[in-house]
């Protein structure tokens, strides 16, 4: 074996030869017990970054856990067309190049959306390929495959004819610059240093009411003004008229407890057509609607040229100045707040009123509220339960439709003849009046009304395909707090609406991986890290390790790449382990695996034991999705236990040829191998084939079971009491500047092969008596007596004589009449115990 583990000589070989073998292709005909995940899909708008990396790996060491504990895994794997997000970057492609997408024509852009799908896709399926994940790559989807597309009309059409799907107008988050729809739970909120304008409205019959906005522009479709029905100031105008300044139209003033009192003057503008409050309160009392705005962010009023086509800002200036000049505006001052921006594109949103498609929420909330309470999805941790369960009880109706060239199109048609209908076949005639005149709807669907079937669609639903028995529900869902409402919860309702059964039986959510400094990792920030670097220096299963230590370990977690570089040095240890124990093995035949009731030496006894404990260790923090728990195990009992004081232990027997030392060695790195594969399968998998034997591949192995007759509490209490003993005569040689051996020790109470053992670690002569002046050890009836060093004697003597000068001028001042005298008691007490101190430590070195 060469001298070092080098993870870029052996990763690639490994992961082709695992695909040649087939051994993440999943039988749905296997007589076996079925395991399925389903990966969320990656975004084709780029490559893996280090969530995908983490959120990989999780799903991974299930997968090959599964496998090793005997049942039949599909990992199934896919990206996602995301479509905002893709069309966003393709625009911005086209723009460098001084085009739009108008320009080039839709036909030339699908032309172009297609080859970024060939090879960002491609790219993405590569990336998992290096970081060892057991996807089955003959089953790979994507939500705008044919198979796909066809699901997703289904699911729609479903909707539709239960009656569930209607479109209308009603408030959306409008993004001019996209112009489309876009969802509440995908806003980004950023913080904005504005003005607000105190502005008074006159109202008929004397007297006038002031209202307090930051956006002046949207009065012009003003439709009402609103007080708070206990708020005593306003109580005698609710009932009257405002008149809307520069405009001149009627407002009726009334009361809704919606208004906050304490904002402002508190007194509301009413927009029902550019504030989701205000539609609130405007549906309520029955005001007008009124677009003031063009899709693209500019003025909508004809009737008031002077800002009619203006855009948003722009208008803003022209009305505040008008309202200055007309004695309307009687206040303005600085206001820091919150502003909605499009995750996409980054332009300020502008709440509208659109023309969408909706889905009826109300009866989907309650079944996934349902499921909860009986316990058909467990979330981990348990608190992620609660935000599932939060937005589903305020939950509104699901704006499912976008206004964009990229995704799946709604698949409604409209005839010549006046008829509205769904398909999922594009149609050739309306199927009420025969019309051939047809025209399918132009917008397309929210790319997480796809993504919500991502479960059952991508194992053939809605036909029952086999894959659809075999491995539906899928068994674990692992994610991101932040797409916990955005996707999970569209799949546990979509996954009960279709199939009646949950998608999934457990929920994982992952720390999120910040940057080194806490803030969130960008590429436009330069904060953003690229797997394939760190697996490029250190190794995927490097980079693997320390995702399972810190996936679960907290909410957030700052990206440490000293830490993954550390788990480089344990692959390294684990190396030139097996190297020191097939060396050992020399020629002889592999040597039985250790019996329980075979006579074997404390040593053994101790790892063998220590060994169930990481076996239990590693087990559990999987099973209890702690991933912490089980790396740590792994590594502590590999680096600390089997590494520094086994393997030094059994040296000696290596050498004379042991066979119970050669033994017990090979079966550790047997079992240990098997626990650390679903972390770090490359290094396991290589060095699992450098032990001696016929050897399958680690995925078709057994996952290792306690063997309880090899716990020994009486083993581990006195190989344990050797350690302490052994640590403590290192740290006095070190103290003492003697080196790493030598010196005499008296001990009494522990059995002859213990006290061999001890001879051996601690590289002491063992005596039956030492010189008055050893040293006295605290972990175990034991003296110690090193040799000095004449380094060590002239320290000595620097401090005695540093010793005795603090003690003349403390004795000296104690001497002093006057200071006893004048002194503070507790002063000359602190002294007169000082100077007893120093005798003492004197005492001590002089003798």
């Amino acid at each position: 074996m060469p001298t070092a583990y080098d993870p870029k000589a052996i990763e690639a070989g490994w992961f082709a030869r695992w695909e040649e073998a087939r051994l993440f292709v999943a039988d749905a005909a296997s007589p076996r017990a079925k395991y399925s995940i389903a990966v969320p899909p990656p975004n084709v708008t780029g490559e893996l970054h280090m969530g995908h990396a983490t959120n990989g790996t999780i799903q991974d060491v299930w997968a090959r856990y599964r496998r090793m504990t005997g049942h039949e895994v599909l990992w199934m794997p896919g990206t996602d067309h995301a479509a905002i997000a893709t069309q966003n970057v393709l625009e911005k492609r086209l723009a460098a190049d001084g085009l739009t997408k108008e320009e080039i024509g839709r036909n030339a852009f699908n032309e172009l959306v297609e080859e970024w799908y060939r090879t960002v896709g491609a790219t993405i399926v590569l990336q998992y390929r290096e970081l060892g994940a057991s996807l089955d790559m003959t089953r790979v989807r994507f939500t705008m495959d044919e198979r796909y597309v066809r699901a997703v009309r289904t699911a729609f059409v479903t909707y539709y004819e239960k009656g569930w799907l209607y479109r209308g107008p009603r408030i959306v988050n409008w993004c001019p610059r996209c112009q489309s729809a876009i969802s509440d739970l995908e806003v980004e909120w950023r913080e904005h240093q504005d003005e607000l304008f105190k502005i008074r409205y006159p109202v008929e019959g004397g007297g006038d009411i002031v209202i307090a906005t930051v956006r002046p522009e949207t009065i012009l479709a003003d439709s009402g003004v609103a007080v708070h029905p206990e708020d005593a100031r306003y109580r005698d105008l609710v009932g009257r008229h405002a008149i809307l300044p520069l405009v001149g139209r009627r407002l009726p003033i009334i009361a809704d407890a919606a208004v906050e009192r304490e904002f402002g003057s508190g007194a509301l503008k009413v927009t029902p057509g550019h504030d989701a409050l205000d539609y609130e309160i405007g549906e309520r009392h029955g005001l007008e609607l009124i677009n003031g705005m063009h899709p693209d962010g500019r003025m909508n009023v004809p009737n008031l040229p002077a800002y009619d086509g203006v855009a948003a800002l722009e208008a803003r200036q022209r009305i505040i100045r008008d309202l200055e000049g007309g004695g309307f505006l009687v206040g303005r001052e600085p206001y820091t707040h919150d502003v909605g921006h499009c995750d996409r594109c980054g332009t300020v949103l502008e709440p509208m009123v659109s023309e969408q498609w909706w889905l009826r929420m109300a009866d989907l909330a309650k079944m996934s509220i349902e499921a909860s309470a009986a316990g058909r999805i467990k979330w981990h941790p348990e608190r992620y339960e609660r935000t599932y369960l939060d937005w589903l009880g305020g939950i509104r109706d699901w704006c499912v439709s976008r206004q964009l060239w990229l995704g799946h199109r709604i698949p409604v048609f409209y005839c010549g003849g006046g008829h509205q209908f769904a398909s999922v076949e594009v149609p050739e005639r309306c199927p009420e009046c025969g019309s051939t005149e047809l025209r399918e709807d132009s917008d397309v669907l929210d790319t997480w009304f796809s993504s919500a079937l991502w479960p059952f669609a991508t194992l053939g639903w809605p036909d029952e395909t086999d894959d659809l028995r075999a491995f539906y529900p899928t068994d674990l869902n692992v994610t991101d707090r932040g797409i916990i409402n955005l996707w999970v919860t569209r799949m546990i309702f979509s996954g009960l609406f279709f199939t009646g059964e949950v998608p999934f039986h457990d929920v994982i959510i992952h720390a999120t991986i910040q940057a080194a400094d806490g803030r969130r990792m960008s590429k436009s920030l330069g904060t953003g890290v690229d797997p394939r670097d760190i697996v490029g220096r250190y190794g995927a299963d490097a980079l693997r390790a320390w995702t399972a230590l810190v996936a679960m370990s907290s909410q957030d977690v700052r990206f440490d790449e000293s830490r993954i570089e550390g788990f480089k040095r344990f692959s390294n240890k684990l190396w030139n382990a097996t190297r020191l124990v097939v060396d050992a093995l020399g020629e002889n035949p592999v040597p039985p695996a250790p019996a329980p009731d075979a006579p074997l030496a404390l040593a053994d006894r101790w790892i063998l034991s220590r060994l169930q404990v990481a076996v239990r260790g590693v087990t559990e923090g999987i099973e209890g999705y702690a991933f912490q728990n089980s790396i740590t195990a792994a590594y502590d009992f590999a680096w600390h236990e089997f590494c520094d004081w086994y393997l030094e232990a059994a040296k000696s027997r290596f050498r004379d040829g042991d066979p119970g030392a050669r033994a017990t060695a090979l079966h550790v790195l047997d079992v240990l191998f098997r626990l650390l594969h679903p972390f770090m399968p490359f290094v396991t998998e290589e060095l699992w084939h450098r032990l001696p034997g016929e050897r399958d591949f680690l995925l078709r192995s057994t996952w290792p079971e306690v063997d309880g007759r090899f716990d020994s509490d009486s083993s581990e209490s006195v190989f344990n009491g050797l350690v302490k003993l052994v640590e403590e005569i290192r740290a006095a040689r070190q103290a003492a500047g003697t080196g790493d051996r030598g010196g005499r020790l008296q001990v009494r109470g522990i059995e002859p092969e213990a006290r061999e053992l001890l001879a051996n670690l601690a590289r002491v002569e063992l005596v039956d008596d030492v010189s008055p002046t050893a040293m006295v050890l605290t972990a175990a009836d034991a003296r110690l007596d090193l040799p000095v060093s004449e380094e060590a004697e002239r320290r000595r003597h620097s401090e005695v004589k540093r010793m005795r000068a603090e003690l003349e001028k403390v004795e000296a001042k104690l001497s002093n009449g006057v200071f006893r005298d004048r002194a503070p008691a507790e002063i000359v007490a602190k002294e007169e115990v000082r100077a007893a101190d120093l005798r003492s430590a004197l005492g001590r070195l002089d003798g």
